[in-house]
């Protein structure tokens, strides 16, 4: 589809392009008077009439689409009005099949998003602030007992407003599903490798121990952890990349990640490192990391003497049901998207 052309009712206004759009190229479009965000999925394609290949072949790719239609009209509906305009989820509005390609509308974003250089260079209590605001965001979704899948900096559009607030609104949710509900095909778990929690890491390399039920809610707030430490440092806690190359697989090694900033309020440190325990059970909720960033007394600076915030928790602490198999090294596959 190029620009002038309509689809579905939609007049794109810029050719399609594949910048940022991982498996999917994307453009924005007009209807009604009004501009939107407009994705198309590379991948599944429907075998229309005409198409090649065998009919064993068109009628596993008809289920696949099945699935794959199932999966983001259940999302819309379970999301429906979670999102009006102004509101902090970026929710699709339209979602339709055009020929043997797939489709997804949002509604456009007028959003220069802060990047983590311009949280960092904030005073802490406005990036503490920043960090409930995006917290906040979270909640909403997991009120809902969705898991998003796929956050990262890229998919939280922060804006200082002209009162010196924040406003956060979270985006793409193609990588969403119900807690203990991911994806039974494997291949459809395409998020950034960079943010996955220990338990979604070794349910994508098909660990006979990690089970469905065990991707949850707390799979994010692993993935949140790490974007804090982002927003308070400006970097990712401290590991030995040439050895694990992800922080999953060091956290699932029994590397403890911790905020390397000596600087930081040591109970802020601290209760950020429970994010990043491997045992999901051991890190806390949503709404406990909400309540958290609004107590007085977590942004109260250290000490003088040693600086070093020790976790509330410390080593590894793992859930009985996800043993770790040993003495099986983990060897990650190349799935995913690197932001």
């Amino acid at each position: 589809m190029k620009k002038g052309e309509v689809i579905m009712g939609y007049t794109v206004v810029q050719d399609f392009t594949t910048a940022g759009g991982g498996l999917s190229k994307w453009t924005f479009a007009t209807k009604g008077g009004k501009e939107h965000f407009i994705k198309e999925f590379l991948s599944p394609t429907y075998p229309i009439d005409g198409s090649p290949g065998s009919t064993d072949i068109k009628l596993k790719k008809k289920e696949q689409c099945r699935i794959f239609e199932g999966h983001h009209r259940n999302l819309m509906d379970v999301l429906a009005g979670k999102c009006t305009d102004g509101g902090n989820l970026v929710v699709t509005k339209d979602f339709f099949r055009n020929g043997s390609k797939y489709y997804k509308v949002t509604d456009k974003v007028d959003v220069a998003s802060l990047q983590v250089d311009d949280i960092v260079k904030q005073p802490l209590d406005k990036r503490t602030l920043i960090l409930r605001t995006v917290a906040h965001s979270l909640r909403i979704l997991h009120g809902e007992g969705i898991v998003h899948g796929d956050l990262k900096p890229a998919n939280i559009l922060i804006k200082e407003t002209k009162t010196g607030d924040y406003t956060t609104k979270l985006i793409d949710f193609d990588n969403s599903f119900l807690s203990e509900n991911p994806p039974s095909n494997l291949e459809e778990v395409v998020g950034d490798m960079v943010y996955y929690s220990p338990e979604l890491g070794r349910y994508v390399q098909g660990d006979p121990d990690i089970k469905p039920n065990h991707l949850r809610l707390k799979s994010d707030i692993f993935a949140l952890g790490l974007i804090f430490c982002q927003y308070l440092t400006g970097e990712m806690p401290e590991f030995d990349q040439e050895k694990y190359k992800y922080p999953y697989v060091a956290v699932y090694d029994g590397i403890q990640l911790t905020v390397k900033d000596e600087d930081l309020p040591p109970k802020l440190a601290s209760f950020i490192n429970t994010m990043l325990l491997e045992n999901p059970k051991k890190r806390p909720n949503i709404q406990t990391v909400f309540t958290q960033l609004k107590r007085k007394d977590l942004l109260k600076p250290p000490a003088s003497g040693p600086k070093n915030p020790k976790p509330t928790l410390k080593g590894t602490l793992m859930d009985p049901a996800m043993k770790r198999p040993s003495p099986k090294p983990i060897k990650p596959r190349l799935k995913g998207k690197l932001a």
